[in-house]
This record gives structure tokens, C-alpha cells and sequence, in this order.
């Protein structure tokens, strides 16, 4: 059907008597012909060579069906570093459409192969569009039906074809992505958070936007489907806590189609709270308190110190927390004679915190034996390592930080100096 029988006559190169079957790949990069001893093997040595090379085109397909046709709808962006067209290089845009059914040997029985030529000419990175459909079809179970849409061209280097890609046809829907969005923000910073949306769907559609909450903004509202929107959380229109929105895109094309897709946006807002633990401990024996944080779900990595009595909390160390523990651990022990223990941890690019309350790292010290203090304070600080939390875009995010201490409960208690009065002196 269509062009396939010409395809392998060029990638042979004659017009000869041939023996069945007759087999080819990628439009005639590779062609067979003649009885094989096995032939699925010899087959899949074809198949196997032509997965190796890497596409040269992007396809985006959808397919639907209007009456007793099936309509296909294609996108194709050129990766061939030359230009495409079908008075240059014979390029065409094609597809199969077949159903599964048991017709002969094979489950597949080809219905149709509806094609175009690619023209005007295409530039390297250029797109061209266009809208393909099968001729009435009968007795077909429309269920069972499917298409693939690919694009080839003859390259210049003697009479065969070549395939640049191919892709299967979905339903003409509308999709966004992601489906769902939730965010964050810190309830003293007033930035607002943005969201790419990328939607997709048959390439003649055009959409518009509509939020059911003021706080949610789309940016561009409308246009045509390859017009990617963005979707803005204001941050000056939110209450305290959670709230939740819904953005609604529809979209509608010259030939008949209706299609909607709704996004869900949740949003809180609230403290990202750093805290430093307590530990109850008695004296000389050790002492182990946690850092955590009351995360919003976007932090990538946290760096921050603590400040001690170094009199009574002797040789630290830091190990990471079961909910960081995907995370790197540095410390920074340059101070800690005088009092001072600088921590960073980064998560890998792109993760970040869940959610809630995170237990980041856990410290331990060696607590003095018979020290006056019954509570040693652990206070958040700027030395060696400044405080400082990062998005995953390298954002600086804010969060406010509460101290903790090391409460020693048999610590010697604090006496004042007895006087000695000696009688009959003035």
C-alpha cells in the first residue's frame, strides 16, 4: 500500500525477478528478499542494525475517527541537518494504519496508507504539519485499529530511502503535564512561585485557560497548542495553610474537536521552622540531639552551625538523619575548640525534602563530668557555615531557626560562698 512497494524496489535497485518474502527496514536502508533457512533471525539482525542508529527527526501523532475515516494528525521537526522537501529529496510523511486481526499468516492486516509530500521546504530544526486521512473504511473493528506516522527522504546516496523516525498515533486528547501541581511558600516570603505547563495534543488546536481561585494566574490564557503556558501562584493572595484551585483548559479545532483537561493546584502556606533538639543526659555520658526542619517540600540542601559551651560539650559528631539520608554530609569542625561546628547536606540534583517535619542530621557530644551547668544551650548560628537553605533552582529560601540545649540532670548544683563570722570583733 501506498509507497512501501516503490520504497523496496529503490532500495534493491532494479526492477528483477525476486523471490518472497520481501523485506525491508527504515523505508529501504536495509532490504531482503528470497526464502530464509530462518527467517526471524535474519529479520531480527535487520531490526537490531537499524535500532543502533539515532533518529533524526521528532514526530508527534495523533489519530481519530471522523465518520468511516481515520484522521491523523502530525508534527514533524526536522533533525536531519539538511533540509526536507519532496522536490529536493523526494521527503514525504506517511502512515500506516492497520488493524489487529488474523488476515493469513500475520495479526496485522494494513487498511490504508495515506501520505503527503513534505513541502514547502523544511530547514534543519524547521517543523511542518499537516493532517493525513484514510479512505472510507469498511468492516473494520475500530477498537482494533491503529496507525504509525513516519517520515522519509532519499539522502542523495544512490536510489534507496531512508526513515528518519517513526511514532505511534495516540487519541486526540488533550494532556497537561504535570497533571498536578503543589507548592510551597515560606509564610514571611512574598515571591511568587511559577509552573511550566506543557500541554499536548493534535497540532490544530487552540486552547484557553480558567482559574476557579483567585490566587492561581496563567500566562499566556490562550493560543495555539504548541504556545506553552505558565502557571503563577500569587503569593500576596494566599491565606495561612492550605488552599486548593483548579485550572480548566479547553481546546477546540476548525474541524470539529472539544477537549478539556483540568490541572489541580494545591498551595501552603506556612513557617519553614529549623529546630534544634534537646537531649536529657547526665553528666559525663553522651549526648545526642537532632536538627530538623518543618519543610515545605522544596528545599535541596541546608547548611547551618550550631554554637556550644565548649567546656561542656566536647568532640561532636554528626551523622545524617533517616529522612535526609538520600542526602551528601559535610561538616566543618574548624572551630569547634572555641564553640562553633559548621553542617551542610545536599540532596541530588532536581530531589528535595518531603513535606512535614524532616529529621535532618543527628549530633552527639561528650558531656564534661561534674560541671556547674545543669543546661548547656545549642544555639543556631553563623560560624563557620552560614545559615542558608537552597531550592532545587538554586533559589534562597528563608525559614527561621529555634535553639535547643543538653539538659544534664545530675549536674553538681550551684552554692554561694559561706562567710565566717568571728564573735566579739567589730
Amino acid at each position: 500500500m501506498g509507497k512501501r512497494e516503490d520504497r523496496w524496489w529503490a532500495g534493491y535497485g532494479s526492477y528483477t525477478t525476486v523471490y518472497l518474502p520481501l523485506v525491508m527496514v527504515d523505508s529501504g536502508h536495509q532490504v531482503s528478499s528470497g526464502s530464509k533457512t530462518d527467517y526471524k533471525a535474519a529479520y531480527k539482525t535487520l531490526v537490531d542494525t537499524e535500532l543502533t542508529r539515532p533518529p533524526r527527526a521528532e514526530i508527534e501523532a495523533y489519530a481519530r475517527r471522523v465518520g468511516n475515516t481515520m484522521r491523523i494528525y502530525a508534527r514533524v521537526i526536522n533533525g536531519a541537518g539538511t533540509a526536507l522537501s519532496t522536490a529536493g529529496n523526494d521527503a514525504t510523511l506517511q502512515a500506516l494504519v492497520w488493524e489487529d486481526a488474523r488476515v493469513g499468516l500475520t495479526g496485522r492486516f494494513v487498511r490504508a496508507a495515506p501520505w503527503i509530500g513534505i513541502s514547502p521546504e523544511v530547514p534543519p530544526g524547521g517543523a511542518f504539519q499537516a493532517t493525513l486521512e484514510t479512505p472510507n473504511l469498511s468492516a473494520v473493528n475500530w477498537s482494533a485499529l491503529h496507525a504509525v506516522v513516519f517520515a522519509d527522504y532519499r539522502p542523495g546516496t544512490g536510489s534507496a530511502y531512508d526513515m528518519l523516525q517513526g511514532a505511534l498515533a495516540h487519541p486526540a486528547t488533550l494532556t497537561a503535564d504535570p497533571e498536578t501541581v503543589t507548592v510551597a511558600l515560606e509564610v514571611n516570603d512574598r515571591q511568587d512561585q511559577s509552573v511550566p505547563v506543557h500541554l499536548q495534543g493534535p497540532y490544530v488546536l487552540n486552547w484557553t485557560a480558567v482559574t476557579d481561585v483567585p490566587w492561581i494566574t496563567v500566562s499566556p490564557d490562550a493560543g495555539p497548542i504548541y504556545a506553552q503556558p505558565t502557571l503563577t501562584v500569587v503569593a500576596g493572595r494566599l491565606s495561612t495553610g492550605w488552599q486548593h484551585g483548579v485550572i480548566t483548559f479547553t481546546a477546540s479545532s476548525e474541524d470539529g474537536m472539544s477537549l478539556s483537561q483540568t490541572v489541580p493546584v494545591s498551595a501552603f502556606s506556612g513557617p519553614r521552622v529549623l529546630r534544634v533538639g534537646t537531649a536529657i543526659t547526665t553528666a559525663g555520658s553522651l549526648a545526642t540531639l537532632s536538627i530538623g526542619l518543618s519543610a515545605l517540600g522544596n528545599e535541596n540542601a541546608v547548611a547551618f552551625s550550631v554554637a556550644f559551651d565548649p567546656a561542656v560539650l566536647t568532640n561532636p559528631s554528626v551523622s545524617l538523619a533517616a529522612d535526609a539520608d538520600a542526602a551528601t554530609l559535610t561538616t566543618d569542625a574548624s572551630q569547634v575548640s572555641s564553640g562553633h561546628l559548621g553542617v551542610s547536606l545536599a540532596l541530588p540534583a532536581g530531589q528535595t525534602l518531603e513535606q512535614g517535619e524532616e529529621e535532618l542530621v543527628v549530633i552527639s557530644f561528650d558531656t564534661a563530668r561534674g560541671t556547674a551547668s545543669a543546661t548547656a544551650a545549642v544555639r543556631c548560628s553563623d560560624q563557620p557555615v552560614v545559615r542558608s537553605i537552597v531550592g532545587t533552582g538554586g533559589d534562597e529560601l528563608h525559614a527561621t531557626c529555634l535553639d535547643g540545649a543538653v539538659v544534664l540532670t545530675d549536674a553538681a548544683p550551684a552554692r554561694s560562698p559561706r562567710r565566717r563570722l568571728t564573735p566579739g570583733r567589730a
